[in-house]
């Protein structure tokens, strides 16, 4: 060979060589990042809890009569947050969930369309027709709405968790406990027209329990939807409140439940599950498992960007290291992000800003980080609507009952202050009082709501303006 080949092979060797050292340093560095920001997250013990539920779900099925070993006895006596009889209020659920979709195929596939639409409006929209034909349907099935009440004594766990399958988790069931909110709402403003007050309230108390079931579950979405159902049962007790006719006594009731109902402690809980549920989407693409087919729709963009254009980086033989680099980003925010959880929203809020600015930052390769953190910021915002409408309706409430007592609504929130431990919440958005307008007949409470401005109770945006609870008075 000769002295000018010899050196350009030489040459071309030496180059291969520094590239390959080069890419192992390249992998080595992203794995100790990866696991120095690993080594950060925090355990949960709702998340180890519907693990141990699931081992326990799966054992039954294989074996029924095996027998529990003291090692396995001892780790579900550790990691044990849930009820000793969970699988049988699991049951219960299925139970139930199967008598309501019999029930709604019973009536027809047009007319289940139907009675779907009003369900799935507010009350205060309800045209004749809706109310004739929820009206026809909750009377026709008082033993469905009957055993809703029960299974929401019951509380949770309304469903078993398998936290092994990341994304592609069922959760099915909250579907299922949202339409049952819904059938509680049309039964309570249909007992309140008739008169009965009683059964109404009890059927809001109900709706709130299904939703406090749903704070059991360390999982964002289930959070979303827990939010959502008590703010099925918030639009029902506003149309019982609002004309004047509902007796103040039976606020009692419902203060005594809704006093703890922010469930602030299950939304920061939720934020561990969702970071389990993300890691272990990584693990799968690290494994080259992973199948983005089977994750939720709102992750589409993400599905078609993986499958197309970033696929060979991801999915190849050298795409470790950014799948690293991604995974380090995610918990490197979802740390952040849960540090920032225990604060009341109007401090979290600029970390939360910074936050979304990081996110949106982000690389075009950290593919994952890009498609599930953004939904966190909508979330925290969700979670600080849901305790200023819980603060509201508590505050509302009393004043109603204030008013039973003394014929007149008061001049200043600071009279109903002993109803509530002797101090007035704060808006979780300003850290100020709420605001409050007493006149002759009726009060305007309300707060500024997500755009932090104050719209003097005008609430022209349903999502970002002030959070109104309604009285007798409005503007």
């Amino acid at each position: 060979m000769h002295k000018p080949m010899r050196r350009l092979v030489i040459s071309l060797i030496a180059v291969a060589m520094v590239v390959v050292a080069g890419w192992i340093v390249f992998q080595f560095v992203t794995e100790q990042n990866r696991e120095i920001r690993l080594a950060k997250i925090k355990e949960s013990p709702s998340v180890a809890a519907y693990n141990e539920l699931a081992r326990r779900l799966d054992r039954d099925r294989e074996d029924s009569s095996a027998p529990v070993s003291q090692v396995e006895g001892q780790r579900q006596a550790e990691s044990r947050a849930l009820p000793d009889d969970a699988e049988e209020i699991i049951a219960g659920y299925e139970r139930l969930f199967a008598h309501m979709d019999q029930r709604l195929f019973a009536i027809g596939s047009e007319r289940g369309q139907e009675l779907g639409e009003a369900l799935g409006k507010r009350a205060s929209e309800w045209t004749e027709a809706d109310n004739s034909l929820l009206g026809e349907f909750i009377l026709a099935n008082q033993p469905l709405i009957r055993e809703i009440r029960e299974m929401a004594q019951q509380g949770g766990p309304v469903h078993p968790l398998d936290f092994s399958k990341g994304f592609s988790m069922d959760v099915s069931h909250l579907a299922k406990v949202r339409q049952c909110a819904r059938l509680l709402r049309a039964d309570a403003v249909i007992k309140a027209a008739g008169g009965n007050y009683s059964e109404a309230v009890e059927d809001v108390i109900a709706g709130m329990k299904l939703a406090d079931a749903l704070a059991q579950e360390p999982v964002l979405i289930s959070q979303i939807k827990r939010i959502e159902t008590y703010g099925i049962m918030t639009d029902a007790l506003q149309q019982l409140t609002h004309g004047g006719e509902y007796p103040p006594h039976l606020a009692s009731q419902l203060l005594a439940h809704i006093e703890h109902a922010d469930n602030r402690a299950a939304f920061a809980e939720s934020l561990t599950g969702q970071q389990v549920a993300g890691l272990q989407a990584f693990e799968e693409i690290l494994r080259g498992e992973v199948d983005v087919t089977l994750w939720p729709s709102s992750y589409s963009e993400f599905r078609q960007t993986v499958r197309n254009r970033f696929r060979w980086l991801y999915f190849g033989p050298l795409g470790k290291p950014w799948v690293n680099m991604d995974e380090s980003a995610y918990a490197d925010i979802m740390t952040r992000v849960q540090d920032a959880a225990g604060l009341p929203y109007y401090e979290a809020h600029p970390q939360l800003m910074q936050i979304d600015q990081d996110i949106e930052n982000l690389p075009s390769t950290r593919l994952v980080s890009q498609a599930l953190l953004p939904a966190l910021s909508r979330a925290w915002q969700a979670q600080a609507r849901h305790e200023a409408t819980i603060d509201l309706m508590q505050m509302g409430l009393l004043l109603e009952q204030y008013q039973g007592q003394h014929g007149s609504y008061p001049q200043g929130l600071d009279a109903i202050a002993p109803g509530l431990g002797g101090e007035l919440p704060v808006e979780p958005y300003t850290g100020e009082p709420y605001h409050y307008e007493a006149s002759d007949d009726g009060f305007l409470l309300y707060s500024v709501g997500d755009n932090l401005t104050d719209d003097g109770g005008v609430q022209h945006d349903p999502r970002r303006g002030d959070i109104i609870w309604r009285g007798e008075y409005e503007r």
